[in-house]
């Protein structure tokens, strides 16, 4: 096969089986594809390793040692006895070994077929009547080429939208498909829930994009930026939004932040004031003690999820805003656990 056939066969089966559209590990999967050819000292990696090819070249035929599950295996080991030192690199060293065998096992299908099981010398080919493999340069390989070509701008497009298993996920509108997205990529992005449903107030139609703020039951509270109001969407009964539709996409970066307060009769607004950060939304949830709440200074809109619910000594808050909290508590003494969220744009 020619050099770019494994070069696209290989970077391909990496990006694919990776599930990834970095193009620094498809390089290296790419690049792995040529390897086998190294006992060919005319090939790029020949050329590029003359003393290896030259050494191959003299003592064994061509697709044979380099071009085996036996070569897979010792590169697999190598691999990953450096990846046990340096476990960053270990999706480099997936790729690597997935291109690595894909480059071999690509030339099964050429008229000379490898030899997959050295040291034997029983040649693996396929298919079985010669005329139908494949030629060095022929046509059937360029023709070949241009369906490679195709599945590989296919699977970078795939898995720079977030992989097969979100784009079937979006395809089909389950809330599992959310959950994995926000699961996946929420901590360094704001996650875009587009919502198509009915408002629970008035059976109104509802479909737009919203930020998700978090999972709630088998829902999601969403944010309204537009309005800044905040919304229970799924098909629980507490929702606010019955969804019909909902997909996610993964929107501006952004750094998600958890972080968990006690109070120990201390002034809520001033243990929570290092959190009113310029550019972060802020979201409080928790349950805190206090001594005779005016409840009457909770006044929200009933159509909105219900974010904050008071009683005289106890105050449950649900993603509930920060700056409504200070408003609303921020000068009472109180005991309890906080978890406070906050997304704060990278840009």
């Amino acid at each position: 096969m020619l050099g770019i056939s494994h070069l696209l066969i290989s970077g391909t089966s990496a990006s694919l089986l990776l599930g990834t559209a970095d193009p620094a590990v498809i390089a290296v999967g790419a690049i792995a594809g040529l390897l086998p050819d190294v006992d060919v000292s005319t090939s790029p990696a020949g050329r590029v390793l003359p003393w290896v090819s030259g050494y191959l070249e003299e003592r064994m035929p061509h697709r044979s040692c380099t071009h085996s599950l036996a070569s897979s295996a010792a590169l697999a080991c190598a691999s990953y006895i450096v990846v046990f030192f340096f476990p960053q690199f270990v999706t480099f060293a997936h790729a690597l070994n997935v291109g690595y065998f894909f480059g071999w096992f690509a030339d099964c299908f050429t008229r000379g077929g490898v030899e997959m099981f050295w040291p034997s010398p029983i040649r693996c080919v396929c298919p079985g009547n010669r005329n139908l493999r494949l030629r060095t340069g022929s046509n059937a390989e360029y023709f070949v080429l241009v369906i490679l070509v195709a599945i590989a701008l296919s699977a970078f497009s795939v898995n720079s939208s977030g992989g097969i298993f979100t784009n079937f996920n979006r395809l089909i509108a389950s809330p599992s498909g959310v959950t994995h997205i926000y699961n996946e990529s929420g901590s360094a992005h704001k996650i875009v829930a587009n919502i198509t449903g009915v408002r629970v107030s008035d059976r109104a139609k509802i479909q737009g994009k919203y930020l998700l703020i978090q999972q709630q039951g088998t829902g999601f509270i969403v944010l309204e930026e537009s309005t800044g109001k905040l919304y229970k969407a799924g098909n629980d009964p507490d929702s606010q939004i019955i969804t019909e539709f909902i997909t996610a996409d993964v929107g501006a970066a952004a750094i998600t932040n958890i972080e968990a307060i006690t109070l120990n009769d201390e002034p809520v607004g001033a243990t929570l004031a290092k959190f009113n950060r310029a550019g972060a939304m802020v979201f409080v949830s928790g349950q805190i003690f206090v001594d005779d709440f005016d409840t009457s200074a909770v006044q929200l809109d009933p159509y909105q999820f219900p974010y904050i619910k008071a009683a005289p000594s106890t105050i449950t808050l649900e993603a509930a805003p920060l700056v409504i909290v200070q408003r609303l508590v921020g000068e009472e003494f109180a005991s309890g656990n906080l978890q406070v969220r906050s997304i704060t744009s990278s840009v």
